[in-house]
C-alpha cells in the first residue's frame, strides 16, 4: 500500500475534529475526502443534494453539536464505519435521511472528539462490496483503518491532551504512514 498522511480536514467544530487520508506522491495533492466531495457535490450531478446533507451532518451535527457518538456510527463496515448512520427517530438530522440514502462515505471513528473521514461512492447494490461504486473504495478503507489503528496501538501517534488531535510519538502534528 502506499504511504499516506493524516491531515486535519475539519477542525472548526465545537465537538469534534475531522481527519482525512491523503497519498503521499508527487501528483496526487487531494484527500481522498476531498475528492469524495468534489466528487458528488459538484452542480451538475444527480447526487448533488445527498453529498450535502452527509456535509451538513459531519460538519454540524458531529463537529458541533453532538460529537462521535455511538448513534452517528453504526454502519460498521468490518474495521471501517460507513456514514450516513441508519436512521433513528429520537435524532432529526438522522431521521431526515431516510433508509435509503444513495451514498457511503467510509471513515474510522478514533474516538468521540477524533474522527478520519476516507472516501466513498454510490450504494447501488444489497452490499458496498457489490456496488461498483463502493467495492474498491470498501477495501481501501479497511486498510486504512487496520494501519491507523495499528499505529495507535503501537504508539506511533496518539491523541493529544486536549482529547481533539492527533500526534506522532514525538510531539509533531504531521502524521505519514
Amino acid at each position: 500500500m502506499n504511504t499516506f498522511a493524516l491531515e486535519i480536514w475539519y477542525d472548526e467544530g465545537r465537538v469534534c475534529t475531522f481527519y482525512t487520508v491523503r497519498y503521499v506522491s508527487d501528483h496526487d495533492m487531494e484527500s481522498e475526502t476531498d475528492k469524495f466531495f468534489e466528487k458528488y457535490s459538484s452542480t451538475d450531478f444527480q447526487f448533488r443534494e445527498s453529498a450535502l446533507e452527509l456535509l451538513h451532518l459531519i460538519t454540524e451535527s458531529i463537529g458541533n453539536r453532538y460529537g462521535a457518538i455511538d448513534d452517528f456510527f453504526d454502519r460498521n463496515k468490518n474495521k471501517a464505519q460507513a456514514l450516513p448512520p441508519k436512521p433513528k427517530p429520537w435524532i432529526d438530522e438522522i431521521k431526515i435521511l431516510g433508509n435509503n440514502f444513495p451514498l457511503r462515505l467510509y471513515c474510522y471513528k478514533i474516538s468521540k472528539q477524533i474522527v478520519v473521514l476516507f472516501n466513498g461512492g454510490i450504494k447501488s447494490a444489497t452490499t458496498d462490496q457489490l456496488s461498483p461504486d463502493l467495492s474498491f473504495k470498501f477495501n481501501e478503507a479497511q486498510r486504512f483503518a487496520k494501519l491507523i489503528s495499528e499505529n495507535i496501538a503501537d504508539g506511533m501517534f496518539q491523541i493529544s491532551d486536549d482529547e481533539r488531535y492527533l500526534e506522532s510519538f514525538d510531539g509533531k502534528k504531521e502524521i505519514i504512514i
